[in-house]
């Protein structure tokens, strides 16, 4: 049986959220206006919150695929 795993997913997740704030913080060097922060406070900073929610839960997902896979490899062991 394959194993669900989704670290793949979420290495991929963080990767693309570190590149948005890295192209982010190049962009602030030429952009530096109200509008700027606006867009900085309304679209960027709230994903940050938002993908940290979701790598957690993909932590927690993974501990429990790993002890069901663990449980059905062995059924009836306790």
């Amino acid at each position: 049986m394959r194993r669900a795993d989704l670290s793949v997913d979420a290495t991929k997740l963080y990767k693309s959220h570190v590149e948005l704030l890295q192209a982010w913080e190049r962009t602030k060097e030429y952009w530096k206006d109200d509008n700027s922060q606006s867009f900085e406070d309304e679209h960027i900073a709230p994903i940050g919150p938002f993908v940290k929610l979701l790598l957690d839960a993909s932590n927690h997902l993974n501990e429990i695929f790993r002890h069901a896979e663990r449980d059905l490899a062995s059924p009836g062991d306790d």
